[in-house]
């Protein structure tokens, strides 16, 4: 017991004599650690002194709200920056000649701003496939009733090719080129009106595709004129059950003198599927005299219900084959429609730029399972109708009239990650082909191509934005 206590003793003089001691170390160290930070601090401030001297710089800041922000104080000047990645996975039907597949669909950097209150860009590339500039614009914005654009855009024509790619409701639309445009280069003004409830757009552009297809400007000197009006006549009447009805008429009209291979005619035409052709060309010197489009579209939004009717129409005047010894004219109309429900509640919202998806009530934390997120069901038919003369003078190879059908389920987790699954089904017949009407299959698959009267298609998405 007496060893114990002097064991007790002893250590506790040991402290007690280092205490003070070790106290005295700490408070050296901690105005050492005071005497760097503040040297750091002067030599920053005579960096910053030096740098902008006799300059008049305003400060940015930095912070993040679903988009990652530099921005002045007083918001006169900020810019976004933004990209995103689309991962598919698709199974085919046993009759397909398309292969079971995982595809980065899209991978993208954006880069969008305004200067001085009036003066908007973007900057977009697309790195998925073959790199190239997508969206690339000036938009000076004069009045809200006047806005003037230039540069490489989606001219204002189909709100379903409108809506961007991280806001799709499907994982591909129901029309495509050459039914809608493309991205294309050209001059554009347009402005709300009417208490913001109508949008006007009129634009001159080269009907010929991007830059990275004519990288000289054009194909020829002609140019698509193209016109629309989206138009929310009771938007601003809250409580009316018409509230959420929209209305829209748009067109285009421009001589061709030729086939824009790149991005329009001479591709084929296929949509719903990416990797299917509804019908292709057969004659390879075909020549189109011009290319008219017209468009009429209903939207609907009511709480968590959202309809959308497009009737699409693009007509060739005088397709030529010298080969053939053939000239007709010929079109194709598509009335595209679908409905949607969020079994979670939340809202849709359409305008002159397209669909935008809503943020989900409560995200859902995939670490502890929390919150459900946002879930959607949808569905969609779709009819495309080409002119049966053309196939059965040769100009085209496939069907003359196709049925989409689709069923979707989409789960959005948070403002940044949602995912899509998607049932199609195409049905086409066939003018001249007995094998079937759907190109399925491409050059790059190791069986080639094929015919086929149907094609079914699920398809797995994972959208991420950042």
């Amino acid at each position: 017991m007496k060893k114990r206590i002097l064991a007790f003793i002893a250590l506790a003089v040991v402290v007690v004599w280092h205490v003070p001691a070790m106290a005295e170390t700490d408070q050296d160290r901690l105005k050492a650690l005071e005497d760097k930070v503040q040297a750091l601090e002067d030599e920053l401030q005579q960096e910053k002194k030096e740098t902008f001297q006799d300059k008049k710089v305003t400060p940015a800041r930095a912070f993040w709200k679903n988009d990652f922000f530099l921005s002045t104080p007083d918001e006169n000047f900020w810019m976004k920056i933004r990209g995103n990645l689309h991962f598919d996975t698709k199974w085919y039907g046993s009759e397909s000649k398309n292969p079971t597949h995982f595809d980065i669909r899209r991978a993208r950097f954006d880069f969008q701003g305004m200067w001085y209150k009036y003066i908007y860009f973007r900057c977009q590339a697309e790195f998925a496939d073959k790199p190239y500039a997508r969206n690339f614009w000036a938009d000076y914005k004069f009045a809200d009733w006047l806005h003037l654009r230039a540069g490489q855009m989606k001219p204002p024509f189909s709100t379903s090719w409108w809506t961007k790619d991280n806001q799709v409701n499907f994982l591909e639309r129901g029309v495509s080129t050459p039914i809608t445009t493309y991205f294309d280069r050209g001059w554009w003004i347009w402005g709300d009106v009417l208490d913001k409830t109508l949008t006007w757009n009129l634009g001159s552009f080269t009907g010929a595709g991007m830059d990275y297809d004519y990288k000289r400007g054009d194909i020829d000197d002609s140019k698509d004129t193209v016109a629309r009006l989206f138009y929310t006549p009771f938007k601003n009447q809250e409580g009316s059950p018409l509230q959420g009805l929209n209305l829209c008429v748009e067109g285009t009209t421009g001589k061709q003198q030729k086939l824009s291979d790149a991005r329009f005619e001479g591709k084929g035409y296929g949509a719903a599927i990416r990797d299917d052709k509804f019908w292709t060309w057969e004659a390879d010197d075909a020549t189109i005299e011009s290319r008219d489009r017209l468009g009429g579209e209903l939207h609907y939004i009511a709480g968590p219900f959202s309809l959308s009717s497009e009737y699409l129409v693009v007509k060739w005047t005088d397709i030529e084959s010298a080969t053939l010894g053939v000239k007709e004219d010929g079109d194709i109309t598509s009335w595209s429609t679908w409905v949607s429900v969020f079994l979670t509640g939340e809202k849709k919202k359409v305008s002159n730029f397209g669909w935008k998806q809503p943020k989900p009530k409560t995200n859902f934390d995939p670490v502890h399972f929390e919150g459900t997120g946002a879930w959607e069901v949808l569905a969609r038919y779709t009819r495309t109708e080409t002119e049966e003369d053309l196939f059965t003078k040769g100009i085209l190879e496939g069907s003359d009239c196709v049925d989409e059908y689709s069923v979707g389920l989409s789960w959005t987790w948070n403002p940044m990650v949602r995912w899509q699954l998607n049932y199609v089904r195409l049905e086409g017949d066939p003018v001249r082909n007995n094998q079937g009407g759907i190109r399925t299959g491409s050059g790059d698959s190791v069986d080639g191509t094929k015919w086929v009267e149907n094609e079914d298609m699920i398809g797995l998405r994972m959208i991420f934005k950042f």
